[in-house]
């Protein structure tokens, strides 16, 4: 580790002397001198700077500066949002940096269709629309495989773009299978010759410095975008420490016919103590009506327990245009993760308290490339005009791993009063290697052809995916995989229709059917007679139809969706594991962004949520609600200018979950929650020095709740924590 971080420390300096030293700074334009770099306008939306779209690549912000008015959709391209037959919402860096987002969950769960499921303070995971995804199913400039496969910062990320629904027309299949939406990261690019530095102090006592470098050219065709972070301190629960150390650059290259990026990073990111989910013990549950009240304070991880994690990745995206009718693109990225993790999972035995502390360790290295190439085209016939796209891509990732559940290092202690083993005289030595222990391939070509009227009022989609899955399980590391149900070879080709009519320049209605493919799930439950297995890839099926309405000031979407996907359900009998069952979400979204009022900005909405289990073998759970799903869920954010007060800003922001199942017979729920959390910020001049001090409550009135899981599981919510930063632009 002390090698890694000699290393991490050299790779920074790098970066830094590439952006700063290696292009001198005769070849960028004069900092004082804005008119040389030709760009367009900045137009002041509710007293904050925001560049409309132009030569930088940045696309225009709506009203308030918040929501991004256009998103990247994979074979579709960049597209406004009024222009698109699918729910996508797009955060912009103003939004990121004004909430002092510290994680992709801390930004996307301003999505009332997005319910945080993180099961630790080492992991990210959500859920949309019903579905789970993960941090590892995340997109990087549009491409998947690259983003740090654990790591779940954002410092070098501009834009955060939610796709609520399943895509794989638009992107192709998730690595995890995540079929409810995808989360695309858009890193930052450079804008103009400036700096930044931000000092930031919260938590329980974590001290972060961020540094933030941007240079372009002269002539504008070179950019150059430098982000470094460093942290250190207590996390946001009793006993945890966080220390991280991160640098990424960014490259952007335009000429009149091609425009070319780079983006490279490496993390260093080590967590002690981390929280850990509490579950309840299988044969226990029907002793169980809910979780039991606990202090807001506890940490279920156990003491000298860690997650090491050293990630490295690098992606360049191209495209040219062959004449003003054709372009050809093409990009490619590579990742290589480093976890090493001694994990706690306490699981409660009875009412009183008793719970079991079973320990787990996980070495491993995650190896990854990823690569896609396509033609855009545009043609008319008669009065319809085509936009059609063949792409192909592939990903590939192996997983050197060694796992260890340590079953023989168990021991009992009480919920309330702890008593916890010391760590390191009572599991001795850990074991380290690395075996061969499985790998995926995903191969797709897409073709898709997007036709308009002339009059732009009219827009029909039509294309298909076919999409190739290969899930290879290996025996001892020795190269020889497992045959029969752990691995396997499958072929699917996914549809998509989708239509926008816009019934004037403020309404559009649209309608899509797509299908996805999600890869099988592994039988992971203890009593299963088949664990260890791997299930045979999904089929997910999507119907939506929606209203989207442009206020100028305000802008809101309504749609409905209805998706089935196959269920994992064990037979009670046999014990078998297998997808013969079926889960339906259905639900409605209302979703709203805008400044309605000059100084008064407006994010948020509601989702109601029905996803049952249907057609399982037996009747097994049939009709009851899948676990981890609720029915309502609800966001609310208000930023408020003081006119009184030049460059103050005060904010809140309240969150809802309603009543929560945590188990597929629905006998183990957790009462509904609602989560307050306010802010203010405060933006001055030292000097000739824009000075921007921010302050946040999280938690505002320190409820105490649950975050609802799967498999009986429940993880607690952060208490009341603070963040106070102060940003200065140079």
């Amino acid at each position: 580790m002390r090698y890694e971080t000699k290393r991490l420390k050299s790779s920074i300096r790098l970066a830094l002397m590439t952006a700063i030293a290696a292009l001198p700074m005769t070849a960028f334009a004069a900092a004082d001198e804005p008119e040389v770099y030709d760009l367009e306008e900045v137009e002041v939306v509710g007293a904050h700077e925001t560049a409309a779209s132009g030569e930088s690549g940045q696309p225009s912000a709506y009203a308030g500066g918040q929501i991004a008015r256009t998103s990247h959709l994979g074979v579709l391209g960049e597209r406004d949002f009024m222009d698109v037959p699918f729910n996508v919402t797009t955060f912009n860096s103003q939004m990121i940096e004004n909430q002092q987002a510290n994680s992709v969950v801390d930004v996307i769960a301003n999505d009332p269709s997005v319910s945080d499921l993180t099961l630790s303070s080492v992991s990210q995971a959500w859920m949309i629309r019903g579905f789970k995804a993960q941090q590892q199913d995340t997109q990087l400039n549009g491409l998947y495989g690259v983003a740090p496969r654990f790591y779940g910062g954002i410092e070098y990320v501009d834009r955060v773009e939610v796709l609520k629904g399943v895509g794989a027309l638009l992107s192709g299949m998730a690595p995890n299978g995540s079929i409810g939406g995808t989360v695309n990261f858009v890193t930052k690019r450079a804008e103009g010759n400036k700096a930044s530095v931000t000092l930031s102090y919260g938590n329980r006592g974590q001290f972060t410095q961020h540094i933030d470098i941007s240079r372009r050219s002269a002539d504008n065709k070179l950019g150059v975008r430098v982000n470094l972070l460093h942290n250190n301190g207590d996390g946001q629960y009793d006993r945890e420490r966080i220390k991280t150390q991160t640098g990424f650059i960014g490259l952007d290259y335009n000429t009149d016919r091609s425009r070319t990026t780079f983006d490279a990073g490496i993390i260093s990111n080590r967590v002690e103590n981390a929280q850990y989910r509490l579950q309840i013990e299988g044969s226990s549950v029907k002793n169980f009506t809910g979780f039991p009240r606990v202090d807001i304070n506890s940490n279920f991880g156990a003491p000298g327990t860690f997650r090491k994690v050293i990630e490295k990745f690098g992606v360049i995206r191209s495209e040219y245009d062959i004449d003003k009718n054709l372009t050809g693109y093409a990009a490619f990225g590579m990742r290589i993760t480093h976890q090493d993790t001694l994990s706690s999972q306490v699981f409660l035995k009875d009412v009183s308290g008793t719970m079991n502390v079973r320990h787990q360790y996980n070495n491993q290295i995650n190896k990854s490339k990823s690569a896609e190439i396509g033609l855009k085209g545009k043609f008319e016939t008669g009065i319809v005009n085509h936009e059609v796209t063949l792409a192909g891509s592939v990903m590939h990732y192996d997983r050197y791993m060694f796992q260890n559940a340590l079953a023989s290092k168990r021991y009992d202690t009480n919920l309330y009063a702890p008593q916890w083993k010391d760590l390191g005289s009572y599991l001795g030595s850990l074991t380290k290697r690395l075996p061969l222990n499985d790998s995926e391939t995903l191969r797709s070509i897409a073709l898709s052809d997007v036709m308009s009227t002339k009059d732009g009022r009219w827009t029909f989609i039509v294309g298909g995916r076919l999409q190739q899955i290969i899930v290879k399980t290996y025996l001892d590391g020795k190269g020889k995989t497992y045959t029969g149900a752990r691995s396997y070879d499958e072929s699917k080709f996914s549809p998509a229709f989708a239509l926008v009519h816009k019934l004037n320049d403020k309404v559009a209605i649209y309608a899509n059917y797509i299908q996805g493919l999600k890869d099988g799930d592994e039988v992971t439950s203890n009593t299963a007679a088949n664990k260890g297995d791997m299930l045979k890839p999904f089929v997910a099926k999507q119907y939506e139809v929606g209203a989207k309405f442009d206020l100028g000031k305000i802008a809101t979407t309504l749609s409905a969706f209805s998706i089935t996907n196959a269920a994992s359900i064990e037979d009670d009998v046999t014990h078998i594991v297998s997808s013969d069952g079926e889960v339906r979400n259905r639900g409605i979204e209302w979703t709203f962004f805008g400044e309605p009022k000059a100084g008064t900005r407006l994010t948020g909405g509601i989702t109601w949520l029905n996803a049952r289990y249907e057609k399982t073998t037996g009747g097994k759970n049939e009709g009851r609600i899948q676990e981890g799903s609720p029915r309502m869920t609800a966001v609310l954010g208000l930023e408020q200018d003081i006119h009184g007060v030049d460059g103050l800003s005060l904010s809140a922001r309240m969150t809802y979950n309603s009543a929560t199942y945590a188990n597929p017979a629905n006998t183990l729920k957790v009462s509904p929650w609602a989560r307050f959390d306010v802010g203010a910020r405060y933006r001055f001049k030292a000097g000739d020095t824009p000075v921007t001090v921010r302050a946040d409550v999280y938690n505002v009135f320190n409820r105490n709740y649950w975050h609802v899981l799967d498999r009986n599981a429940a993880y607690l919510g952060a208490p009341r924590t603070f963040m106070l930063s102060m940003t200065a632009e140079f």
